[in-house]
């Protein structure tokens, strides 16, 4: 039934794009200066999870590569490498093919990218709200002839904590907003990874429908979904997913997708997890503040994590908020867990 993994990978980058024309187009254009030798505008991409923004970006810079061949581009996932030093080592490594020891100073990362930077470069910052500070930005504004296109799920989270000097130099950058995919959009994206990766006749467009239906507009949970079906279909001994087998393969990669997300949890994030599945029945802000400083070696204030920890939290469906007489209580999305779980493909 399979003939290509390769396809239902989460960093797997489809050509074309399906159902992000206008996305697209905004993102391309804020890029085009660099056709020219320019600076490119700088853009954020503000969207929730599952909604093509990290897609879109990279394939944004597929598109300008394929007019500029020696564009220099750099990826870094801000939730794995937040901190500034971080990101600027990996943008050494990445934009200019620089390396440094690990403890090299952040002016020295600094030099080095722009010493090395010979005509216009673009960076993208995915997960840009998990920044631990935004003075990166400003590093990054301040080498000449470098772009960045951030990615966030919104804008408030990531201009929270935003000093005056940081906000006046990037306010201008482009905003470029996602919302939810139909069912429909989602249904093809399904068909087209399907028609790559899988055999003929491997699943109908019932199937492919109704797993878009219930994944509600999450492109990454509806992917999953499929190749978890696949999985599932393959493992009984079939040529084809029967209709039977979807609601329990969505399911499945909701409960796959979830442990993904918990696993890339920051340190904070993470002690407000454990400290929520220990809790049964949720708790309000007060006391969830208190257990968290208690398993936190280094906790940070009240205000700092309601503004940029529960959010995350939030937007990644990890845990719910509801009002309790006057105060926010917190607990886990409930998930049921699934019978057995799928192997990867």
């Amino acid at each position: 039934m399979l003939r290509d993994g390769e396809v239902f990978r989460d960093d797997h980058l489809p050509d074309p794009i399906v159902g992000r024309n206008r996305h697209m187009n905004e993102v391309t254009d804020a890029l085009a200066p660099i056709e020219e030798g320019f600076r490119a505008e700088n853009v954020f991409l503000f969207g929730p999870s599952g909604v093509g923004k990290t897609t879109v970006a990279k394939a944004a810079v597929r598109e300008l590569r394929r007019e500029v061949l020696e564009v220099p581009y750099a990826y870094v996932n801000c939730w794995r490498d937040h901190t500034r030093n971080r990101i600027l080592d990996q943008i050494a490594r990445g934009l200019v093919g620089a390396t440094l020891p690990r403890s090299s100073s952040t002016s020295r990362l600094i030099d080095l990218i722009e010493s090395n930077l010979h005509g216009p470069g673009v960076v993208i910052l995915d997960e840009a709200d998990q920044l631990r500070g935004t003075e990166v930005l400003y590093d990054l504004h301040e080498i000449h002839g470098l772009s960045w296109i951030g990615i966030a799920n919104r804008e408030i989270d990531l201009f929270a904590d935003l000093d005056d000097r940081i906000t006046s130099r990037i306010s201008v950058a482009y905003r470029v907003r996602f919302d939810t995919y139909g069912t429909d959009t989602i249904t093809e994206i399904l068909s087209r990874r399907a028609r790559d990766g899988l055999g003929p006749g491997a699943v109908s467009d019932d199937v492919l429908a109704r797993i878009a239906r219930l994944s509600e507009g999450d492109a990454r949970q509806a992917i999953t979904a499929l190749r978890v079906a696949v999985r599932m279909a393959s493992q009984e001994g079939l040529a084809a997913i029967p209709e039977r087998l979807v609601e329990d393969a969505v399911r499945n990669a909701e409960h796959e997708v979830r442990q993904k997300t918990i696993s890339k949890l920051n340190t904070h994030q993470r002690a407000l997890h454990e400290v929520l599945v220990e809790a049964e029945g949720g708790l309000i802000q007060k006391d969830l503040y208190a257990r968290y400083e208690e398993r936190h070696d280094d906790p940070v204030t009240l205000r700092y994590l309601r503004e940029n920890h529960l959010p995350k939290l939030e937007h990644y469906n990890l845990i719910e908020v509801e009002w309790d007489r006057g105060t926010k209580r917190y607990s886990l999305v409930g998930v049921d867990e699934p019978e057995s779980r799928p192997e990867q493909l």
